[in-house]
């Protein structure tokens, strides 16, 4: 063998011996991009008895729908303007749009993962959805048209499932009643009538559900249990 050959086959098994090194001493997944599941279960009680007034025959939930994402996101937020994906689901159920709209926001990355569950056929019974957060994306929204109505829909917005540095495990909330500020019918059966300028979204405590302060009993309750 020559010099040469020598040095040749030395750097050789010099350079799979350093592969060999990096790839054990490569760091593991960083527990700030462990995901964590859940399980949430909406426990609906929207009934004739609490709120009799224009209680509608078809009473119903369209298919819940949303996304864990970064704290604090200003979509779905209220006071904000409703994007087409939400005024298409608080007026219509229509979920297309909305997971388009959803699906942009998990591509730049201020999203993690986006949920389309189950509808619901009465106003009382439960929707449960799994959802998946990291430590980057600790909080959920999810919604639900309120149905029949012009542009209401039930929802939890933003619920941040760490706190100290540590996942929950489990969270319990109301789920509330918002207006997507896109329609100006005031009963469950009004005509559309497009709102023109939009409004913002806000809670919705007006009748026939509210009286002009607060929804009393809530319609839901959310609860949020770690898998």
């Amino acid at each position: 063998m020559s010099l040469k050959q020598f040095f040749v086959g030395l750097t050789v098994v010099t350079a799979i011996l350093s592969c060999k090194k990096d790839i054990k001493d490569l760091p593991q997944k960083p527990d700030d991009l462990q995901t964590t599941n859940y399980r949430v279960t909406f426990n609906i009680n929207w009934n004739n008895t609490d709120y009799p007034t224009d209680y509608p025959s078809n009473a119903h939930f369209s298919k819940l729908i949303g996304w864990s994402h970064e704290p604090n996101t200003e979509f779905f937020k209220e006071g904000t303007l409703a994007s087409e994906g939400i005024r298409q689901m608080a007026e219509l159920g229509a979920t297309n749009t909305l997971s388009d709209e959803i699906n942009e926001k998990i591509s730049t990355k201020e999203g993690l993962g986006l949920y389309v569950g189950s509808n619901l056929s009465t106003g009382v019974g439960q929707i449960t959805i799994d959802v998946v957060v990291d430590k980057y994306h600790p909080s959920v929204t999810l919604a639900t048209m309120l149905a029949p109505s012009p542009d209401w829909y039930l929802a939890v917005v933003n619920v941040n499932l760490l706190e100290n540095n540590q996942f929950l495990s489990s969270k319990a909330i109301e789920g509330l009643v918002y207006d997507a500020g896109t329609d100006d019918g005031t009963t469950y059966t009004s005509p559309n009538a497009n709102t023109y300028p939009r409004r913002a979204i806000s809670y919705f405590v007006s009748a026939p559900l509210g009286n002009d302060t607060v929804i009393s009993p809530a319609i839901a309750t959310v609860t949020f249990t770690k898998l």
